[in-house]
């Protein structure tokens, strides 16, 4: 994906970065020069900026050729208004691979939809985080190489034989923002990957039950929960399991993993990308 000397883009598309982030920003600054990339940053990564000052920031990383990845170290609320005045024209003209996570779910999910590029739900701070030796080296083997360490997503079924489908989804909050808008997937036939990071048990319920009743849920290939940090925590790591089986209609599959989600370990999901799993 990427080799020495390129040139990577780092953008705020939701809450911007407080003074008691940089010191961490400094050092992911560093371990991507130590990469040997090119790093160029938003001039809005600290403090607000409007919406479509913002998108305009993204688009022209988008359309500069030079630029070979951008990585958005934001999360929040705020990803929407940015959506709201990108010009997804842009993006499709000029696919570059994009990463985020957490709220970004829902501009990774409009890109994927709107324009059919795979995008990458992915947080470039697990690079300094409490899991960065495990996450350097895989970015090192699979974004500076061509292996596919950090986007290797084990799971285990929990109901049905198997599952197996280009990849959709994200956190379940955010991904619900989508609903009513062109930029919802059409999960026929996807892997709908769901995380989470505060909600708590009725949240989770009444999210996968939205899902549900919007009929977004009958025709998936299956339905895989990475972890529900909060949820998991307060009810116990079978509690995610125990919401999906209730919600879920009966013959839709059912698998978990430990690989995505809010936890400094998470790997990559690719969405748009071709994934299965088997009985374990």
């Amino acid at each position: 994906m990427l080799t020495i000397g390129d040139r990577v883009a780092l953008v705020v598309c939701s809450d911007g970065l407080t003074a008691r982030d940089r010191p961490e920003y400094t050092r992911l600054l560093a371990t991507l020069t130590d990469f040997g990339l090119d790093v160029v940053e938003s001039p809005h990564v600290f403090g607000p900026a409007p919406d479509a000052v913002r998108a305009a920031v993204l688009e022209g990383f988008f359309a500069d050729p030079g630029v070979a990845a951008i990585f958005d170290v934001s999360g929040g609320d705020l990803s929407g208004g940015v959506l709201t005045h990108l010009d997804l024209g842009v993006v499709a003209r000029h696919p570059t691979p994009f990463f985020g996570y957490s709220d970004l779910t829902t501009i990774v999910t409009a890109i994927q939809t709107r324009t059919g590029q795979i995008t990458h739900l992915w947080t470039v701070w697990n690079l300094v985080r409490s899991d960065a030796e495990a996450q350097l080296a895989r970015f090192r083997a699979s974004v500076l190489g061509n292996a596919d360490d950090l986007f290797r997503i084990s799971a285990h079924m929990v109901r049905g034989e198997g599952m197996a489908g280009p990849l959709a989804g994200g956190n379940l909050r955010c991904l619900l923002k989508l609903a009513g808008t062109p930029h919802f997937p059409d999960l026929r036939g996807r892997v709908l990957a769901l995380e989470s990071l505060g909600a708590s048990s009725a949240a989770v319920y009444a999210g996968l039950h939205q899902l549900r009743q919007m009929g977004a849920l009958e025709e998936v290939a299956g339905v895989l929960l990475g972890t529900f940090t909060a949820l998991q925590r307060d009810h116990g790591q079978d509690a995610p399991t125990r919401i999906a089986l209730e919600v879920l209609d009966g013959r839709t599959p059912l698998a978990v993993t430990r690989d995505f989600g809010h936890g400094p370990d998470s790997r990559a999901l690719r969405l748009g990308a071709r994934w299965h799993t088997g009985s374990h």
